[in-house]
């Protein structure tokens, strides 16, 4: 493996890492801060209940 390559792969996984990070403080935030807004789960709670089919 070339110096060249070696170097756009890491860039490559430096740029995938930093999106699964977002993306891994959003599910945070989603599961544990959102729930605590009223407004948001009284929205929640107005849902229908997911059914699903066998």
């Amino acid at each position: 493996m070339s110096p060249e390559m070696m170097d756009e792969a890491v860039v490559a996984l430096s740029i995938i890492s930093g999106y699964l990070f977002i993306l891994g403080i959003g599910c945070l935030v989603a599961d544990f801060v959102f729930p605590h807004i009223p407004f948001i789960n009284r929205f929640l709670d107005s849902l229908p209940d997911w059914e699903d089919e066998d």
